[in-house]
């Protein structure tokens, strides 16, 4: 009993074995390990060629500008203030001497009509001295003469000197702000152009040609001061003289004296309330409206346009760098945006002083009109609308039947230009003279021939 047992545990023993090695033997099939899957290999992208062709080459320069009038003029306050209504808007008919805008006035007004109360009381005092003074003709003279003086001593202090100094020095200055601006321009496309020492040479000379400019307008209105002065003086001449001329009956020239300064304070007064008074120049529509009320606006800013029914043309604002491109009488191709396709041809008719006629001869002519004008030759068939945009391209210089390159494949070193031509020997540095440059293509004038194959970037 105990020898059967004894077999049965063996047996039983012996059957877990086997199963255990059995599951041992599976699980070393299944964890063999799997063939890897090959990863490829990266390639190195090749650099763009070039062939050197034949072809025609443009030069060109294009800038946006919007249909105008012939005949528009751009009003604005020409002292700064809060507009206090503006009695028009765009699209609005008016007629000549119409009162557009104003300015808040109120305590202008004001003083005006304490000078109109000011000049009655003068002029009364004066009537009522002319009714019963005596007349004191050695006064008379000796007032005279006084104010002859005086008007010779004003004569003398001529203030147009002054002025000429201002004007020389504000010149100075702008053409040291031209050349600071071109200096930086050249460093714009660099890194770091916004910290480099041009943008703080464009900076200081920024500052010098405002304080140039302020000082020349300053000058300016001490001339205009020194005018008025002459003017009192002027008048203080003819009313001593007349005291002389009536020796018989005259009054005391100081209440004429008075009169006349309280005339001018109410002109004075009356000039300042024009001057914060937008009034129509002609007969026509207003075409634009910058002024609202509760605004504050500066003087000579542009803000309202007042334009005549007639003929239209394109105005553009251009800045330097591109009217120094550009003459009156080139010819332009026009493209309107509300028209995409449709050319219309054109003629620069007026560029701004100094790249033209228009404007004024000072450069920093306040209020100015310095737009571009560009007169329409044939509207063909297109019906145009006055602030409608445009796109402007003028040809500034064209070659037929040159070798040509595109911008990119040129490289330069040291300010000299060169090109890596491809080959059968391999890669080689060739110099090269470019003429005309263009954003698509660069005239070669010398260094390769038609069909050789340049190296890209």
């Amino acid at each position: 009993m105990g020898r059967q047992r004894w077999r049965w545990a063996f047996l039983t023993a012996a059957a877990l074995v086997a199963g255990t090695l059995a599951g041992c033997g599976d699980r070393t099939v299944d964890q063999e390990e799997a063939t890897p899957t090959p990863i490829p290999t990266a390639e190195v992208p090749s650099k763009p060629t070039y062939k050197v062709e034949r072809g025609t080459v443009v030069d060109s320069v294009s800038f946006t500008g919007r249909v105008a009038p012939v005949q528009e003029e751009q009003l604005f306050f020409r002292v700064d203030g809060r507009v206090a209504k503006v009695n028009v808007a765009q699209g609005d008919p008016v007629k000549k001497g119409d009162i557009l805008a104003e300015l808040d006035i109120a305590d202008l007004l004001n003083q005006l009509e304490q000078a109109k109360v000011a000049l009655e009381a003068a002029q009364l005092r004066l009537s009522s001295a002319q009714a019963g003074a005596a007349d004191q003709r050695a006064t008379a003279e000796a007032n005279l003469e006084i104010a002859r003086l005086r008007l010779a001593q004003a004569q003398v202090q001529d203030p147009a000197p002054s002025v000429a100094i201002a004007a020389a020095n504000r010149d100075k200055a702008q053409s040291a702000l031209q050349l600071a601006q071109a200096a930086y321009d050249r460093r714009a496309a660099q890194p770091g152009a916004a910290a480099s020492p041009e943008a703080l040479a464009l900076q200081r000379a920024t500052q010098d040609y405002q304080i140039a400019d302020a000082q020349y307008q300053l000058a300016l209105q001490n001339q205009k001061a020194h005018e008025y002065d002459l003017q009192i003086l002027e008048q203080n001449v003819r009313l001593a003289e007349l005291a002389v001329s009536k020796a018989g009956h005259a009054v005391d020239p100081t209440l004429v004296q008075d009169v006349a300064k309280a005339q001018l304070a109410v002109d004075r007064l009356n000039a300042q309330v024009d001057a914060a008074r937008l009034v129509a120049p002609l007969d026509g529509q207003v075409t634009m409206v910058a002024a609202y009320a509760g605004r504050t606006i500066s003087a000579y800013s542009p803000a309202i346009n007042v334009a005549a029914p007639g003929a239209l043309e394109i105005s553009a604002d251009l800045l330097s760098d591109t009217l120094q491109k550009l003459s009156v009488g080139q010819k332009c191709t026009i493209t309107l945006v509300n028209y995409p396709g449709k050319e219309l041809h054109g003629t620069i008719r007026r560029l701004p002083y100094p790249y033209g006629t228009g404007g004024s001869t000072s450069a920093s002519a306040v209020g100015e009109d310095r737009s571009t004008r560009i007169s329409i030759d044939d509207t063909a068939g297109v019906s145009l609308e006055g602030g409608a945009l445009v796109r402007v391209t003028v040809t500034l210089q064209q070659k037929e039947n040159v070798l040509w390159l595109p911008p990119e494949a040129i490289r330069t070193y040291s300010g000299k230009d060169f090109v890596l031509l491809v080959g059968s020997e391999g890669q080689k540095r060739v110099p090269v003279k470019v003429g005309i440059r263009s954003q698509e293509r660069c005239e070669i004038e010398s260094g390769v021939s038609e069909g050789m194959v340049v190296l890209g970037p």
